[in-house]
């Protein structure tokens, strides 16, 4: 590939030159040799045969060789490209590196010697990482910051999304989104559990589709002992609905209509079910959706998820609406209905607040780590890391990631959407602040 320059990058430390227009001595010539997949999806090895020649050849290497060593110590190193000078530079992911000597020209005691460099990096080039405007009912095209709430019901600024513009996804390939996520309300506390999803082609001629169902909506399943509305401020909608039941298997407990509107921005893609609880559920019980046609007759059903007693949040297995096996299925209103499965027949209640359908094809959640606490958490996309800056720039990293993550599509409109957990739970009235970074990606020839 044509090059005008190539030098390793690495966290407050000044860059290596590999390759330069004038190169700097003892380095005479760098020429490439091979480029091969590595075995990590995503990623490739390079070879180049560096050739040395005059004074300081030893001291070159012993330095290359020290920044090598780092390149192995940190997550955040990278390779600077510049086809000619001028040229806007466009970076890789450096994961390791390493030298061999060459087995013919070795004469370092007469000023000349020739060795391979080996190079792991990630497989595509990428430009320099910029802020995306972000959108919604808090504001149009902020850079710094947007403001997203816990959840999506319709009241002045009430949304837990945010619009990203196609016109502003540029590059040839899908590229991953990075963010920093800053917790606004309640004060405070920290940022225990983030659930991030993201997708493309969910909005079109001023409508979007409706991820946010709300529990008071729901009809009783055939199966509930009692079903009721109980006010609350605090919650989503302002209300919750109460349901409960005693038989243990296969218990139908609530049942949503799905309209056309929504079955037609889903267009057969999977989506996955955050379910929130507005009270802790009880123990050792399996939740399941089952989606129903206008007959009430069973489409598709997912797997059983158990409810986890200490989060607020519970996530369901994906689930793709409407189902793909019956393309000839016109989105005419289908139904999805919430089914448990417990072990023993003892009355039990479930306090649903409301259930958001998310894109699975977008999917992340972050869970902190054992004693990590963090009000703002930067989530860097590219490298798949969770981490907090302090004031001084020291980093620390707080959450391990779980899912794939958002790839933008270049050209494509995308929403996102964000629901947390801090130590209160998962407060509907919660506030985050999100910054949205993307750097595009491009192929080298």
């Amino acid at each position: 590939m044509p090059m005008n320059s190539l030098t390793i990058l690495l966290p407050d430390s000044p860059g290596w030159a590999l390759h330069s227009a004038a190169p700097q001595p003892p380095l005479e010539s760098l020429r490439w040799l091979e480029l091969r997949p590595s075995e990590n999806d995503g990623e490739v090895i390079e070879c180049a045969l560096l050739g040395l020649r005059g004074a300081g050849i030893r001291e070159w290497l012993e330095g290359l060789e020290a920044v090598l060593s780092q390149v192995r110590g940190t997550p955040f190193a990278r390779l600077e490209h510049r086809a000619a000078a001028g040229d806007e530079p466009l970076y890789a992911a450096l994961r390791d590196g390493w030298l061999e000597a060459d087995p013919l020209n070795q004469s370092a005691a007469r000023g000349a010697f020739t060795a391979r460099l080996y190079l792991r990096r990630s497989k595509n080039w990428r430009k320099t990482a910029a802020a995306l405007p972000l959108s919604n009912a808090n504001g149009s095209r902020l850079e710094t910051g947007l403001t997203l709430f816990n959840h999506s019901d319709g009241g002045g600024g009430h949304q837990n999304f945010a619009d990203i513009a196609a016109g502003d996804l540029r590059g040839g390939l899908p590229a991953p989104l990075s963010l920093r996520v800053r917790l606004l309300q309640p004060t405070g506390e920290t940022l225990q559990r983030l659930i991030i999803a993201a997708g493309s082609r969910l909005q079109w001629g001023g409508e979007a589709f409706p991820h946010a169902l709300e529990g008071e909506a729901a009809l009783p399943g055939a199966d509930c002992s009692a079903s009721s509305l109980l006010t609350d401020a605090t919650a989503s909608g302002a209300a919750y609905r109460r349901v409960q039941w005693t038989r243990p298997d296969s218990a139908a407990l609530l049942r949503w209509s799905l309209s056309p509107l929504l079955l037609g921005f889903a267009a057969g893609r999977a989506f996955r079910s955050v379910l929130r609880l507005a009270s802790p559920p009880p123990a050792g019980v399996y939740l399941r959706w089952r989606l129903l046609d206008t007959g009430g007759h069973p489409l598709e059903e997912s797997p059983p998820f158990l409810l986890q007693p200490q989060s607020a949040l519970q996530v369901g297995a994906a689930l793709h609406l409407p189902p793909r096996w019956q393309p000839q299925i016109t989105p005419a209103g289908l139904a999805l209905e919430l089914h448990a499965e417990s072990r023993d027949s003892s009355p039990k209640t479930l306090d649903v607040d409301f259930f958001h359908l998310l894109p699975a094809e977008g999917w992340l959640e972050l869970n902190a780590l054992n004693g990590a606490s963090a009000a703002e958490v930067w989530l860097d996309g590219e490298n798949r890391l969770a981490y907090t800056r302090t004031a001084a720039g020291e980093i620390g990293f707080t959450h391990t990631l779980s899912g794939a993550g958002a790839q933008l599509m270049p050209g494509n409109d995308c929403r996102l959407y964000l629901l947390w957990e801090t130590e209160s739970g998962a407060p509907p009235d919660g506030r985050c602040e999100v910054q949205a970074f993307y750097a595009p990606r491009v192929n080298l020839p």
